[in-house]
């Protein structure tokens, strides 16, 4: 059987071209092998928690050692929680005076001598958040990541919505590189950037930062370290602060370098515990204290349900903030 020249011609190509076809058919579904692999998400009860921590290839080179461990207010071994004493004994207390709902760390490590600490704690709402961050947060320099932030030599705190992450450096390279990759990417995983206590509001402008505190009970109020404390029981007692008070402390610069003048506004649950708390606090405490600094502590009558005062009246004295603060209260 004999096939013409131009009929053979049109035979190869026919085939060529469907063998093009082909090809292109097989370039244009890629294979398994080819797709993008997609980082696991968390699962399980502490999912919202544990996706703000990196993974691999999130913040550049590190790798972390081993799982995240949650901690919560007690052990719950049959949702993995250990009590939060195992991470941080010296500071259990005082995140539950906050609403402390649970935290995780995690441990980071690049090279052979370089560690990163990651912890994130969830607490209740935005204002306990924000409460923690002001009494734990240490340094000088006050990155834009989050709510708030707090960089030291070696340390990054941040707030943001309900949670507040701390992560520590140790290794011999440059730490702030480190340190605020770590925090934007935490504060990156957090949608709502949260809210300042609004007691905060009350206080003078020009506030120092670093120098702003919020808290609800006074064991918390006892481990700052400018609060006069001659007779801490009778302190406590007298003010009778309580989970339902809030305290709010600023610190304003005055004519001496490194000692700010503290003003402080208590809110309590109503009028009746405002005046006790007075009474009790300015009119009996101190006037029989014979702490020269509790001498220097200078409190007005209550305005309605607060109590405001100064910690050094003698500071204040340079520019009468607690005055301005009276002001805005109606006083």
């Amino acid at each position: 059987m004999t096939i013409g020249i131009s009929r053979l011609w049109r035979l190869v190509a026919m085939a060529l071209l469907a063998a093009g076809l082909g090809l292109a058919g097989c370039g244009t579904t890629p294979s398994e092998e080819g797709k993008p692999k997609q980082k696991p998400e968390p699962t399980g009860p502490h999912a919202a928690l544990l996706k703000l921590f990196p993974s691999v290839g999130d913040v550049s080179d590190w790798k972390a050692q081993g799982d995240a461990k949650v901690y919560g207010p007690a052990a719950n071994p049959a949702e993995g929680v250990e009590a939060l004493e195992v991470d941080s004994p010296g500071r259990a207390a005082l995140f539950k005076g906050y609403g402390y709902l649970k935290s995780a760390t995690r441990k980071y490590t690049r090279g052979q001598n370089e560690s990163v600490v990651l912890r994130v704690f969830e607490m209740k709402g935005s204002q306990d958040a924000y409460g923690v961050f002001s009494v734990t947060s240490v340094g000088t320099t006050f990155p834009n990541i989050g709510l708030a932030a707090r960089l030291s030599s070696n340390t990054l705190s941040l707030v943001k919505g309900s949670y507040v992450a701390a992560a520590e450096y140790a290794g011999g390279m440059d730490p702030t590189p480190v340190l605020m990759d770590f925090g934007r990417y935490v504060a990156d995983q957090i949608g709502a950037p949260g809210y300042r206590p609004a007691i905060l509001d009350n206080f003078p402008l020009k506030s120092l930062e670093g120098e702003r505190y919020y808290l609800h009970t006074f064991a918390t109020l006892a481990t700052l370290p400018f609060v006069p404390k001659g007779d801490a029981q009778a302190m406590a007692r007298a003010l009778a602060l309580s989970p339902d008070t809030e305290v709010a402390i600023m610190g304003y610069p005055t004519s001496r370098l490194g000692l700010p003048n503290y003003l402080f506004l208590i809110r309590y649950p109503g009028e009746a515990e405002a005046q006790a708390a007075y009474k009790a606090y300015a009119e009996s405490y101190l006037e029989q204290s014979t702490n020269p600094a509790e001498r220097n502590i200078a409190v007005v009558p209550p305005i309605q349900s607060y109590l405001a005062g100064t910690f050094n009246a003698e500071e204040n004295s340079v520019s009468d903030q607690l005055a301005k603060l009276v002001a805005v209260l109606g006083g």
